[in-house]
Order: C-alpha cells, then sequence, then structure tokens
C-alpha cells in the first residue's frame, strides 16, 4: 500500500502572525524556463485575454476552453494520477487525442511543500521524474501538456493534500488556527504566478475550488462583498480575498486569467460577481473569468445532495415540504427547466456579454440511470449557451485514500483512450465543441 513519506503540516504548525506571510517566504523564487519542443506559432497566441462573453487570444479570435480536470496533486499522493500507470507523455498525448484544449490542475497547499508519496509514480515508466519533489513533478506536468498543444489553468482545489467535499477543514481558502493563513494563501498563489511567468500557455489561475462552510472549533460561513455583517455572524469574506489575490497575481504575470468561483452552498447566482462597480469589476476587466460547477445531484439554493437516492426519498420529502432545502436539483429538471435555471444563475452574463463563465466540473458515470440523463440535457444546455467548459475528470482508477473508484473518468482502465465511438459522454460533449485530434495537429487551436 502507497504511504506518505512527508510530514503533515497538522505535525508541524507554527501560529505566525497572519501578515509575516509574503512572497519572501517562498526562498529564491524565480520562474522556470519556458522549456523546449513548443510550437511557436501555437505559444504565439497567448496570454489570453477576455471581452465581453468571450476569451480572445492574441490575434483576437475567440479561444474557448474545452477541458478536462486532471486530478492528484490536490491529494495525497501530490502529484496527478496515471502516472503509476502509464508514462507522462501518453497520458499528455491522450489528452490531446481526445481534443481538450485545456487541463484544469487541482493542487494543494499542503502538494507545494511536499515530496511524492511513495508508489504513485512508476519511475520505470517515468524515469524523468525520479528524485523531483511534488512540486518539481507538477512542472513536468506542465510542460508536457504544452509539447502537445493543450493550455493549463491551476486550481487551487484543496489546503490539504486529501480528497476532499462537503463541509470540511478545505472548505476556505485558509484554515483558522493552523499554517495556512489567509495571507499564505495570497503568498502561494504569488510563488506560482512568478513560477509560471514564462510559460504562457499556463494561462490562467482558478483561485479556489467550491468555497463552503468551514466545520471547526469556531465555524465560518463564507459570504460574498457583506463586509461588517458578515463578520459579525462569523463569516469570512470571499469576495474580499479573492480581489486581494487577483491583484497580488497580476502583479507578478500580468498576462494571466482570473477565475473566481461562486459560493457553492447555498449556491446562488452570479449577478453580485457582476456587479460593476463592485469587488471584481472594473478592476479585473480583461482578465475575469466566473467559475460554476454543476452534477446532476447538485442545485441552486440549498440543495440536498442526496436528494436522488431512493433510499433517502421520505427524508428528502420530508426536508423539502418544511422547506429546509432547495424544491429540486438540476437532475430533477427538463431540458427546458435547466436552460430557464441556469440563465437565471449566469446565462444572463453571457446573455449580456459581460464576462466569460466557465463550467469547470460537470461530469456522470457511463452508465445509465439519473446522472446519464441529467448530463444528456446538459450536454444541450451548454452548447445552447456556448459556454467554455472543463469535464470531470480525465482520472480513472481508485480515488486516492477514499476506497471509491472513480466511476466518471473518460479514460479506459490503463489510462490510454477509449475505442472511437465506445463512449457516449465523449460523443456529447462534441455538441460543445469537443475535436477530437485525428493527426493533424499543426492548426492554431481557438
Amino acid at each position: 500500500p502507497r504511504q506518505r513519506i512527508d510530514a503533515s503540516p497538522d505535525e508541524r504548525r507554527t501560529f505566525l502572525d497572519p501578515m509575516m506571510a509574503t512572497l519572501e517566504d517562498w526562498d529564491g523564487v524565480k520562474p522556470i524556463p519556458c522549456g523546449e519542443g513548443l510550437d511557436p506559432q501555437w505559444l504565439g497566441q497567448f496570454p489570453l485575454s477576455t471581452s465581453g462573453r468571450r476569451i480572445l487570444n492574441q490575434q483576437q479570435a475567440h479561444f474557448k476552453l474545452r477541458g478536462v480536470n486532471w486530478y492528484g496533486a490536490s491529494d495525497a499522493y501530490h502529484v496527478v494520477g496515471g502516472l503509476d500507470v502509464q508514462p507522462l507523455e501518453a497520458i499528455c498525448d491522450s489528452v490531446r487525442t481526445l481534443g481538450f484544449n485545456v487541463v484544469r490542475l487541482p493542487f494543494s497547499n499542503e502538494m507545494l511543500r511536499s515530496s511524492v508519496a511513495e508508489g504513485a509514480i512508476d519511475f520505470e515508466k517515468n524515469p524523468a521524474l525520479r528524485n523531483l519533489s511534488a512540486l518539481e513533478v507538477l512542472d513536468q506536468v506542465v510542460y508536457c501538456l504544452g509539447r502537445h498543444r493543450v493550455t493549463v489553468i491551476l486550481n487551487n482545489h484543496t489546503t490539504y493534500g486529501e480528497w476532499c467535499g462537503g463541509p470540511d477543514r478545505n472548505g476556505l481558502w485558509f484554515h483558522e488556527g493552523s499554517f495556512y493563513t489567509e495571507s499564505r494563501w495570497i503568498a502561494d498563489w504569488e510563488m506560482l504566478a512568478v513560477r509560471y511567468s514564462l510559460c504562457p500557455w499556463v494561462v490562467g489561475f482558478d483561485l479556489r475550488n467550491e468555497v463552503r462552510f468551514c466545520p471547526s472549533r469556531r465555524p465560518f460561513w463564507p459570504s460574498w462583498n457583506r463586509g461588517w455583517f458578515s463578520r459579525l455572524l462569523r463569516g469570512c469574506d470571499w469576495a474580499a480575498a479573492a480581489s486581494s489575490a487577483g491583484e497580488r497575481i497580476l502583479a507578478r504575470n500580468p498576462g494571466g486569467l482570473i477565475i473566481v468561483e461562486r459560493i457553492i452552498w447555498p449556491q446562488g447566482r452570479l449577478h453580485s460577481y457582476v456587479k460593476d462597480p463592485g469587488p471584481l469589476l472594473p478592476k479585473f476587466n480583461g482578465h475575469l473569468v466566473l467559475g460554476v460547477h454543476h452534477y446532476s445531484w447538485s442545485g441552486p439554493g440549498r440543495y440536498l445532495a442526496f436528494a436522488h437516492l431512493q433510499s433517502k426519498r421520505k427524508l428528502r420529502d420530508f426536508l423539502r415540504f418544511v422547506r429546509v432545502f432547495s424544491a429540486s436539483n438540476y437532475g430533477d429538471m427538463d431540458r427546458d427547466e435547466l436552460c430557464r435555471q441556469l440563465k437565471d444563475e449566469w446565462g444572463f452574463a453571457l446573455e449580456a456579454n459581460i464576462c466569460p463563465v466557465w463550467v469547470s466540473e460537470f461530469g456522470t458515470g457511463i452508465s445509465p440511470g439519473y446522472d446519464a440523463e441529467w448530463f444528456k440535457k446538459f450536454a444541450e444546455v451548454l452548447a445552447h449557451f456556448d459556454v467554455d467548459w472543463a469535464y470531470w475528470p480525465l482520472n480513472v482508477g481508485p480515488k486516492p485514500c477514499s476506497g471509491h473508484n472513480e466511476i466518471y473518468g473518460l479514460l479506459s482502465p490503463d489510462w490510454t483512450p477509449q475505442e472511437v465511438g465506445a463512449d457516449w459522454r465523449l460523443d456529447l460533449l462534441g455538441l460543445a465543441g469537443l475535436q477530437p485530434v485525428n493527426g493533424n495537429t499543426s492548426q492554431v487551436d481557438k
């Protein structure tokens, strides 16, 4: 079995003044070189920028994000999945062959300071990764994706290297009373902005995954731009934190996109996120992308994640009857209802030409059922809004230290592409712009 070989930050906590955490805490921060084997024509379209609802390249052509999530660097092994099964080059080639033009790379703050977990990499298949730190392995993943003409968006997914979900200690961008303060979170982002500033295919910075309630000795509820009222109720202002982090990133890497995800529970509309003047606009004009996630089991407002389970039907009906939770999840809606709901949540920002929206997580298993039926409707909605997207996930096999297999993954069990036509999910993603590569990779992606 795989064992952790690095000391957990829980075991070496410090209680520094949060204001003391700065970029200078990272010794010798400097950019890594651009690397070799990159297509100069492809590189010539970066950095990207935004104009209205569109992401544009340097030629002012639409660069639609058609992406996939490749997780692992946010989990217990500290590196992307699959390196114990296939060579890095082979996995990156599969990403490109499937037609994706961007990979969302989740990472944890713990990973930035960690060694690679034993067994996470087969060094016979990946000899170039031997003796590298987890962060240096991430560098090699970024380089390899660039050689395969795939862009990268870094996503601060978790604080600690572990599988997460629901109310937990990874719910916020900081963890009270620990080494991981808000100022250290910002300093980590500054370090990464500097580190990849000479790698123009690292096109964006997704500030934090799924901001939500964090249970602790003194629980925190995130809010958006509520100021003193938020602090009075033991809340914390995601608007202020995102604004500060975005400013500091752009000071170090002026060409990056700044992706700000909405608070996911309760899950609200983006009207306050696009307010101009507001916390994000006009400050991040030309850079701002708003991130949203959708699954069949999630929904608007105070959604009930287990509502689709028949074993929980009586409890679900009662909780909805007393209006503790929202009346329906996305998977309960027909295609037209879903389209109206998402227009109200974020489609309005596209139709009003305010800023891009990136659906940076959605997915389903390949088997028929509730999930699959929702996915068929959702793929049509993605096409209707012509929205940027990233499927969750590329990964297959066991989820790190979770005890469950990844059933949403797109690859074969051996981390190679499936036979053409074998996966109806990939066919449906074609409605939203997925374009598998058939040998010709010389054209500039748009």
